[in-house]
């Protein structure tokens, strides 16, 4: 019966020992990596995933080509959107700049000569809400990791807000890119109706 006890209060600091190794390991792991915050972030690709294809669905309920919004965005160190945007039959046909020199731009100023096709958000003839819609599907499935967020409008289901880039986590080894992300937002949203 001694030898019994003996025994079990052995186990006992192995035991805690052990767990405590388990412990320090999973926190040095967290520090370094960030598996949480990775996780967090597969799960919010996950969301936008499955709300993506009910709100297009919304979105082409309504049959709209026509409309005008506003949109500000930002490709970090490379071009800066700020515009109205007048569409007609699913294509840009005006585009008026925000701001203190507001102006409408003349298409062949609309894209930027460096980076117009290759940068979405530096070519105008880009923000259509079919066109939006295109790039966070292509996104989703070619480089889903790189969706940093998404929001959709509650009425008609467009594309209010994304952002886009490299994701990384807050791992010491693993540290957040401050100019990671090509980002933008609808808002003013407006149907033109026609006669």
């Amino acid at each position: 019966m001694l030898y019994s006890r003996l025994m079990t209060s052995s186990k006992l600091p192995i035991a805690k020992t052990a767990g405590i190794i388990i412990l320090l390991f999973g926190a040095v792991f967290q520090t370094l990596y960030d598996p949480i915050s990775s996780a967090k972030h597969a799960l919010e690709v996950a969301s936008i995933r499955a709300e993506l294809p009910p709100a297009r669905a919304k979105w082409e309920s309504f049959g709209l080509t026509d409309y005008t919004f506003e949109i500000e965005g930002e490709a970090r160190s490379i071009c800066q959107p700020s515009a109205i945007i007048e569409v007609k039959n699913d294509i840009v046909v005006k585009v008026e700049t925000i701001g203190s020199a507001r102006q409408i731009l003349p298409p062949d100023k609309w894209a930027n000569p460096d980076w117009g096709n290759e940068v979405f958000l530096c070519n105008y003839n880009h923000f259509t809400m079919t066109l939006i819609f295109d790039l966070l599907e292509q996104t989703l499935q070619n480089f889903p990791s790189s969706i940093l967020q998404a929001d959709f409008d509650k009425e008609y289901g467009f594309v209010t807000n994304l952002s886009y880039g490299i994701y990384t986590g807050y791992g010491l080894l693993r540290p957040r890119v401050s100019n990671c992300c090509n980002i933008f937002s609808i808002k003013n949203f407006q149907p033109i109706t026609t006669p």
